[in-house]
């Protein structure tokens, strides 16, 4: 076995923050009850892994638009939920039972509301037509220690002609609502000029990259809204300007309130502490851990919070108790347990090894009371090749410490802005003007033009704009 694939298998085992049910629990999508359940259960956990965006304007904007699509189903069999997800990547998903899952940085590339509420159909088209219950065979194959959410992702991929139907009813629902059809369109061939512009970047796929850029799809459903019969709705208004209106001071790239990395350096400044990653390892932050793993998979670290507020007893029985828990679903031994520091603050380390059929994970847990909460940072790599990231994997939870105030004062957010164009500028020139930190093909895709795009003049022009962060 690799030693990516058995680091993989133990520390879903071994490491986990609760220990996995003894037998897997087998979803069944024979009904809209189930699919309303297997829904409701497997939304708890994206929200929890990626995080709902907490915005509740933005939120009831997406929700009204949501209704108003809602109302051309002939029959509404679920109670349909609309969620704005903390990920930057462009996405959109529908899980069973009419969850559905927009990301802000699809909010960001959408260039109109028509092509919002295009997508907004194609999601809801997902749902009502039970298409996560044509994929059962999918959930049967997951491996039984697979993660809960890479599980739900699983049930938001579907079939090519799946995705067309999908297609096709989301621009019935959004002409019906008196949306442009040719949002599906348009849409989608920003989304090939976004994951076009993303090559040659080092890039983790996302965990519901379902929906990827068709040029195919793009000329299928422009000729269908060609022959789609609507009538726009005049409340809308100007489509583009609903929507910008709405996006105006979304942040886009990372989120100082999730904390973000500048380099291999963790600042999280609502929290108030850092921490340094080995330096060239794949970087990940999500809702429930950050971390980074070797660049082969043979080691990874992670920092996560073990409890919502410190030990009430001494840290050595808090650091036990966690290890007694691993160990009712894992073959855990303790090689070392022991007080240790870190900066100033007084730490716990054990240090474990996990043993499975494909072989031992050698692991150390620092346990760091900070600001009445515990955190926990776990070191692993399999043994045979342990040796070589110990010293790495020290270093990252000795670097753990307390943000100064100068520190947090220095974040900074970058926010999508609206900016008006002038007669002949080039999107260059606009950008020196208006301090855009876009590179001249960001801009251009996220706008939906060509990188020598000359302005007529008086266009809404979506740039980003590094500003001062500060709490809300």
């Amino acid at each position: 076995m690799k030693p990516r694939l058995l680091l993989a298998l133990l520390l879903a085992t071994a490491c986990a923050s609760t220990p996995p049910p003894a037998k897997p629990k087998k979803t069944v999508l024979l009904t809209e009850y189930d699919d309303a359940r297997v829904g409701r259960e497997s939304s708890e956990d994206v929200k929890a892994e990626l995080g709902v965006l907490d915005d509740p304007a933005l939120s009831a904007y997406v929700d009204s638009l949501g209704r108003k699509l809602l109302r051309g189903i002939p029959r509404r069999g679920f109670d349909y939920q609309f969620f704005v997800i903390d990920m930057m990547e462009p996405n959109a998903f529908a899980l069973p039972g009419g969850y559905i899952f927009l990301s802000r940085g699809l909010l960001a590339l959408a260039n109109s509301e028509d092509e919002l509420a295009c997508v907004m159909g194609h999601e809801i088209t997902h749902a009502a037509r039970r298409h996560a219950a044509a994929q059962q065979a999918l959930e049967s194959r997951q491996p039984p220690f697979a993660m809960p959410w890479v599980r739900a992702g699983r049930l938001a991929q579907y079939s090519r002609e799946m995705e067309r139907e999908a297609d096709e009813g989301g621009q019935i629902l959004c002409a019906a609502a008196g949306y442009d059809p040719m949002g599906m369109s348009t849409f989608l061939t920003s989304l090939a000029n976004a994951a076009r512009l993303e090559q040659g970047y080092s890039r983790v796929p996302g965990f519901f990259d379902s929906h990827p850029g068709s040029e195919e799809r793009a000329a299928a459903d422009a000729v269908r809204a060609r022959e789609i019969r609507w009538k726009r709705d005049p409340a809308v208004g100007d489509p583009r300007a609903a929507l910008l209106g709405h996006t105006d001071g979304l942040e886009v790239g990372q989120r100082p309130e999730a904390g973000i990395f500048e380099g291999d350096v963790f600042i999280h400044p609502e929290l108030g502490f850092m921490l340094r990653f080995p330096p060239g390892w794949r970087l990940s932050n999500t809702n429930r851990a950050v971390g980074a793993e070797q660049p082969r998979g043979e080691a990874i670290v992670f920092l996560t919070a073990d409890s919502a507020q410190a030990p009430t007893g001494s840290l050595g029985d808090a650091a036990q108790a966690w290890i007694e828990k691993q160990q009712q679903s894992a073959r855990i031994e303790v090689t070392a347990s022991k007080p240790v520091k870190v900066g100033a603050i007084d730490a716990w380390r054990i240090e474990a090894d996990a043993r499975g059929a494909g072989g031992t994970v050698e692991a150390q847990l620092t346990f760091i009371p900070f600001r009445d909460s515990l955190w926990r940072i776990t070191g692993a790599a399999p043994a045979i090749v342990a040796g070589r990231y110990q010293g790495a994997l020290l270093a990252t939870a000795r670097s753990f410490r307390p943000l100064t105030e100068e520190e947090r004062r220095q974040v900074t957010a970058t926010r999508l802005r609206v900016a008006q164009a002038r007669g002949g500028e080039s999107i260059a020139e606009l950008s020196e003007r208006t301090q855009n930190v876009w590179s001249i093909q960001e801009t251009a895709v996220y706008n939906a033009l060509f990188a020598d795009h000359r302005f007529r003049g008086g266009e809404t022009v979506k740039i980003a704009r590094r500003e001062p962060w500060a709490p809300k």
